[in-house]
């Protein structure tokens, strides 16, 4: 069984993401400042996976602290603003970051530090075992969403499903967004294949994904990210379905670069795309996608790949995290407490 994330005894454990499918490598710490590290360097990843990592965070530096309770408030404020400083785009990590604030912001007054700080902890862990039970929720819903979308295809055989990105285990700390709906439906028997995009620059795709559909024991194969739009030409894909790190009130979803091509080719070749996200990713604050922040990384992740030189260290590069695809390309929206098929405007607001 893969185990993400964990948190026990004050230390936080994870594994460390950048090392598969290569190397199963875990990591403990109680530092604050390594956990920040993790989560910016992308050893822990994926936006439901990076608020829990956030959220114990915030517990592993609480727990540094050694001061007076009159000189815990500015700590405090320094801390939460260091964790969300770490990555701009994953809303979840924001999220996670005011659950803990409104905790704070509820018994500071009245409460010892100590008895603070319990009420924190019990807060962190809460968070993860939310994301657990969403991810259960959300393939629950997906996989209802996909039998009524796919029905006559159903009727004759099983589903090509197309996924980019990594969005299971290794993303959330329970079964996976995107990721769960189609291990569940691989469960049911509605899957032939997974087809999984690489996920240039850093191959979450073919590294991240690939290995844990091997954990799994579920067909798959792995393709170029150019490659989506030849396969749907060609009635290799029935559908798409990736995560989410930020979703607009509208509908317009920030994921993975690359995604964007994904979602307007299958809307061409009118093959269903959707998304799957707990309801924590939907930031109903921003009207639509032209708002959310997106990324971008170290030109590095491009010109090398696992250290290797594969462009002079003078080329320039554009290397943006995350693109955004329009409400429009999307069939869907599937979170943990229903699956959203268009009116996205109306119905995001319902469910936050």
């Amino acid at each position: 069984m893969i185990d993400a994330i964990s948190f026990n005894d004050q230390t936080l454990r994870y594994l460390d993401q950048r090392y598969l499918p290569l190397r199963e490598e875990y990591v403990s710490t109680r530092s604050h400042q390594d956990a920040i590290e993790a989560i910016k360097t992308l050893a822990v990843r994926g936006a439901p996976l990076i608020g829990v990592a956030a959220a114990y965070t915030v517990i592993l530096g609480i727990n540094s602290f050694k001061g007076s309770k009159e000189e815990f408030p500015a700590f405090f404020g320094t801390l939460i603003a260091d964790v969300e400083a770490s990555r701009p785009t994953a809303v979840n990590l924001f999220f996670a970051a005011a659950r803990l604030k409104k905790v704070y912001d509820d018994n500071f007054q009245a409460d010892t530090i100590e008895a603070l700080f319990a009420k924190m902890l019990e807060a962190a862990v809460k968070i993860h075992d939310d994301e657990i039970a969403n991810c259960d929720a959300m393939s629950r819903h997906g996989v209802e969403l996909i039998k009524s979308d796919l029905a006559e295809i159903l009727k004759k055989r099983k589903l090509n499903v197309l996924t980019h990105c990594n969005t299971g285990t290794l993303a959330t700390g329970g079964s996976g967004t995107a990721l769960g709906v189609i291990k569940l439906a691989w469960q049911e028997g509605l899957i032939e294949r997974v087809i999984t995009a690489e996920s240039r620059p850093l191959l979450q795709g073919l590294r991240l994904t690939a290995w844990e559909l091997e954990q799994e024991k579920i067909p798959f194969i792995s393709i170029s990210d150019s490659s989506s739009a030849f396969l749907m030409q060609r009635g290799m894909i029935d559908f798409g379905i990736v995560g989410a790190d930020r979703i607009a009130a509208n509908g317009d979803t920030a994921n993975k670069i690359g995604t964007c091509a994904h979602a307007i080719s299958a809307w061409h070749h009118n093959l269903p795309f959707y998304i799957a996200a707990p309801v924590s990713t939907i930031d109903i604050t921003l009207s639509d996608g032209t708002q959310i922040p997106i990324e971008e990384r170290n030109a590095d992740e491009l010109r090398t790949i696992f250290g290797t030189q594969v462009a002079t260290p003078t080329t320039p590069v554009l290397n943006y995290a995350f693109d955004v695809t329009p409400g429009k390309y999307l069939r869907g929206i599937i979170t943990d407490k229903k699956a959203v098929v268009g009116n996205y405007e109306s119905e995001l607001k319902l469910i936050v």
